[in-house]
């Protein structure tokens, strides 16, 4: 048996080619490099490096193989549906939306300084990753704004505009989320 055929034979069954955790093409594989040395390799389609690592043994490669199938190519399990106080919450991000988009398709007008304004909400002692997910299932995206020691959740409006449209769609974002008794700012921010 040549050097190859070993390296095969001890790494059989160590090879994916398909789709990787976000939907590209992908490639994990196992080569024996010397021997009992072995190194466990993702890659891009394109050939681009994702990942690499070297281990002595066909024990440790099996177990660097699928750790690298867990990290690369097994989807994130989905999330629990929301419930309570965010459930309510991605339904008032919905309407906050509807209005912002409202107030920019009222005027349209698109004049003035390119900005990233938006709607800020104070959400104390809520959970992050929920308020994301909440701004995710609305239809939007949201990031954490620190100011002062406090931090506020900023939700991106749903607009086509780049100035004053943007602007007023934010504007009204805030607005929105007041009438619904959340301690909401304006997030003001040149572009």
């Amino acid at each position: 048996m040549n050097a190859y055929q070993t390296m095969h034979q001890n790494t059989a069954g160590l090879h994916y080619e398909g789709p990787g955790r976000h939907g590209a093409h992908i490639t994990v594989d196992a080569a024996e490099m010397t021997a009992g040395r072995f190194e466990i390799v993702a890659l891009r389609a394109d050939g681009v490096e994702i990942a690499t690592k070297a281990v002595d043994g066909i024990h440790a490669a099996h177990l660097a193989y699928a750790d690298f199938i867990r990290r690369f190519v097994t989807p994130e399990p989905a999330p629990a549906p929301l419930a309570g106080k965010y459930a309510q919450l991605r339904d008032d991000i919905r309407a906050a939306l509807e209005a912002g988009r409202a107030a920019e398709d009222a005027d349209p007008e698109d004049g003035g300084t390119c900005n990233m304004d938006a709607a800020a909400v104070a959400l104390p002692r809520w959970k992050e990753s929920l308020v994301k997910q909440a701004a995710k299932e609305a239809g939007t995206g949201c990031f954490v704004w620190k100011l002062y020691g406090g931090k506020m959740y900023v939700f991106i409006p749903n607009s086509g505009g780049q100035g004053n449209a943007r602007s007023r769609n934010a504007e009204a974002m805030t607005a929105a989320f007041r009438r619904m008794g959340y301690d909401a700012i304006d997030y003001c921010q040149m572009d």
